[in-house]
């Protein structure tokens, strides 16, 4: 779940009706509590064909839900209503996911998956002593700089800057691909999803 602990605060940050519940890791942290300790959660998830992230935004959701009712029971039986309590219950019941709190989630999920991915591979490349084609693929890659500059820098040869390169980006890819589908991506919509990663990180 550390992978989705993140995004989720970021949509509860983003959105108005769950910032106002209190601090977003303790409520993420009790939401993720609540629901892992529930051995049915996961199976359900693999059976409703929703990616896991959006599985779990819905599940804080209705957890928020459920936190601000309870409050609002407690109030009223000590007849200590806080004011606006009552209206941030109504406004919880009667909404959906707002769509600010769902693209915070998207981004945060993107740039998580990515740098994580980026981590993987850095290490396996550190671990088989080819440090030079991490580094060549930062600076072409991140940095914008030619081949012929970062061969230069990394000692690689010019010759098989261009291979080394395809076999970074091919072990990357295959990282993301690995972990789209761990969040419920079908075959047939990796190619989407990972565009539409792209397209957050570059928002």
């Amino acid at each position: 779940m550390s992978r989705y602990f993140e995004p989720l605060c970021a949509y509860v940050r983003a959105s108005a009706n769950l910032r106002v519940l209190g601090e977003p890791s303790d409520l993420v942290n009790a939401f993720l509590a609540a629901r892992m300790s529930d051995a049915t959660y996961l199976a359900r998830w693999s059976a409703s064909g929703l990616p896991l992230r959006r599985w779990l935004a819905n599940g804080l959701l209705l957890h928020a839900r459920n936190v601000a009712l309870a409050s609002r029971r407690r109030a009223a039986r000590h007849e200590a209503t806080e004011v606006g309590e009552l209206d941030r219950t109504a406004q919880l019941r009667a909404a959906d996911h707002e769509t600010d709190a769902l693209l915070a989630l998207e981004r945060r999920w993107a740039v998580r998956t990515v740098t994580e991915t980026h981590e993987q591979i850095r290490a396996e490349l550190h671990s088989e002593g080819r440090d030079a084609w991490w580094e060549l693929f930062r600076l072409h890659t991140v940095h914008g700089k030619a081949y012929a500059e970062a061969c230069a820098i990394t000692g690689v040869p010019l010759g098989s800057a261009s291979s080394i390169h395809r076999q970074v980006v091919d072990r990357l890819r295959g990282a993301l691909v690995a972990i789209l589908e761990r969040d419920g991506a079908r075959a047939e919509d990796i190619e989407s999803e990972l565009a539409a990663l792209q397209d957050l990180l570059e928002r």
